[in-house]
């Protein structure tokens, strides 16, 4: 097989990482002004003057016992009413009656680390920094605050802001000042509105102790004596706050949704206007571990994502749901329900939720991603320590592969040892490929050798090993897992570069071992010596996982060839 292909690759790869690590991109512009864009349809006007109610309206009396016709007191004081669970804590402030606050309780957001970017800040766009000082809480946060609209639980009231307004400054009355919810039952929270202007608004919340699923149902009633058109608008929030280097970020981060069966997502750049999606199963905004997702359980217009620019990113999205434009009789509310998802890419997690929710854990060439991620839990699961279960992995990986890769070593030394009968052959047809290309075919099958058979190692390795980078790289459960010494988080690279240089060490041992093919120019060769350089340089952005795997790899493949080199096999015929 021809390797200046693969070799070229591999040099791209290289210089694009060390390019960006040498001249990183401009900081994000200045945020822009938004402008409101005002959409109008066909449909609401057709509902606007039809004067119906739409069949998902329902008479305000056969509501729960929560909802009164009494008004609630106008001038509570405003709160924050805590919710804790054994997977999350949720803070409600009663003044609009919207979530603040949603932290994961066995997530940390950083660790500190020990880094060389801590005395020499030049290295903190490719290591990270140390994270060794942080404030207030530390524990992942779902819920971004870096936008004016986009609170999680709002509701709104399109093309009335006057009343959206009101509203956003009502106080709720609460059923409960702190909820701790444990052992097997579900328990509720009811935010009960005062009348405003004729409307009142009850949110009931269920949450369940045992995963990060929560049911959200919202009642909009009329309580005056005349008709009123509305539009309701649910909100979920924004994206949860990340820091760290670009570098340590991987995976799609932005507006996801599951439609038709199919995983679709969207950079916040095409929700800088407005993104719309009908008949999604569910919806919502994802990074590299974690996801905010809803699924509606009762009819909505569409769901829909919304970006504008921010000070600390190039683009900030929210998400919600709209309603049809209903003309709301008195005595009669529009109901909402929804199942939503604030925590971890964790697959059993996920599964809980249902509705395929665990399509968002999404791979590279996931048939083989999926089983061999579920294999290093299971290696976990003996040993406690994601770093040894890497490497237990790595020698089930290459003892599995070996019969291929002892082919492939063996044709390879096979190759070299018919090096100088190739070089004559060469020489003697120098002016005749086709009777070159004829004889060295004849000296190929006369002494059994494939010229391709020592790409197969690669071949077959190359797969593996984007499969196991990209499930490295998505796996919650390695974020912050530690190993051993200096290195406390497999997703994380190397903070002092130490397994990086040990790689490329034994990349280059390696190479030195493995017997080099006769067809290969000497620009071919200078090329192949500058590898374990090139990828040392981006192996230094590599979660330090990954870089275990691949030097694990290295070392039982130095074993593999000392084996291969000490076996002799018959001479060659001419």
């Amino acid at each position: 097989m021809e390797k200046n292909t693969i070799l070229a690759i591999a040099l791209s790869i290289g210089v694009l990482i060390t390019w960006n690590v040498l001249f990183p991109p401009p900081p994000p512009p200045e945020p822009l002004p938004v402008e409101t864009v005002q959409m109008q349809e066909e449909e609401e006007v057709a509902e606007a003057t039809s004067g119906a109610v739409i069949a998902s309206t329902k008479t305000a009396r056969t509501a729960t016992a929560s909802v009164t016709t009494q008004a609630v007191s106008e001038i509570l004081p405003s709160k924050e009413v805590v919710v804790e669970t054994p997977n999350y804590q949720l803070t409600v402030d009663t003044r609009s009656g919207k979530g603040t606050s949603f932290l994961l309780q066995a997530h940390q957001s950083t660790k500190p680390r020990l880094t060389l970017s801590t005395w020499f800040p030049f290295l903190l766009g490719v290591l990270g920094p140390d994270y060794k000082e942080y404030n207030g809480d530390n524990r992942v946060e779902m819920l971004g605050r870096m936008m004016e609209s986009g609170e999680a639980f709002s509701v709104e009231f399109e093309g009335d802001e006057a009343r959206t307004e009101k509203f956003a400054q009502t106080v709720y009355q609460s059923s409960a000042e702190h909820l701790y919810v444990d052992g097997e039952e579900t328990q509720q929270l009811v935010l009960t509105s005062p009348v405003v202007e004729g409307v009142q608004i009850v949110k009931t919340f269920s949450f369940r102790p045992d995963s990060y699923v929560l049911d959200y149902q919202v009642q909009v009633i009329n309580r005056s004596a005349d008709p009123l058109p509305l539009k309701v608008r649910h909100l979920f929030g924004e994206n949860r706050p990340s820091g760290g280097s670009r570098f340590q970020e991987f995976g799609h981060k932005g507006p996801v949704y599951f439609f038709d069966g199919e995983l679709e997502t969207e950079t916040p750049d095409e929700a800088l206007q407005e993104l719309q999606v009908r008949n999604a199963d569910w919806f919502g905004l994802e990074d590299q571990y974690f996801i905010a997702a809803a699924a509606p359980i009762t009819p909505v217009r569409f769901g829909y994502f919304q970006s504008q620019p921010s000070a600390t990113a190039v683009e900030r999205s929210h998400f919600g749901a709209r309603l049809d434009l209903v003309n709301l009789v008195p005595n009669r509310m529009v109901e909402s329900g929804f199942q939503v998802y604030y925590g971890p890419k964790s697959d059993a997690e996920l599964q809980k939720f249902g509705r395929q929710l665990v399509q968002a854990h999404d791979m590279t060439l996931e048939e083989l991603a999926a089983p061999l991620l579920e294999l290093l839990h299971w290696i976990y699961g003996f040993v406690g320590n994601y770093g040894v279960a890497i490497i237990l992995l790595t020698v089930i990986v290459r003892t599995v592969l070996f019969p291929f890769t002892y082919k492939g070593m063996k044709s390879m030394k096979r190759m070299q040892q018919l090096a100088p009968r190739m070089k004559k052959l060469q020489e003697k047809y120098k002016n005749n490929k086709k009777k070159l290309n004829q004889e060295m075919m004849g000296l190929y099958k006369k002494n059994k050798v494939n010229p391709l058979g020592g790409c197969l190692p690669l071949l077959l390795q190359m797969p593996v090993f984007f499969a196991l980078y990209s499930s490295l790289s998505s796996a919650v459960e390695l974020r912050h897992a530690p190993f051993m010494f200096w290195i406390n988080d497999l997703s994380q690279p190397d903070g002092l570069g130490i397994t990086p240089l040990i790689m490329g060490a034994t990349m280059f041992i390696q190479q030195r071992m493995t017997p080099q093919s006769a067809m290969m120019d000497p620009t071919q060769v200078k090329i192949m010596q500058m590898l374990p350089l090139v990828f040392t340089m981006f192996t230094f952005t590599f979660p330090a996982g990954l870089t275990l795997y691949w030097l694990t790899s290295n070392i039982l493949s130095i074993g593999q060839q000392v084996l291969i080199n000490r076996i002799k096999t018959p001479e060659m015929q001419d």
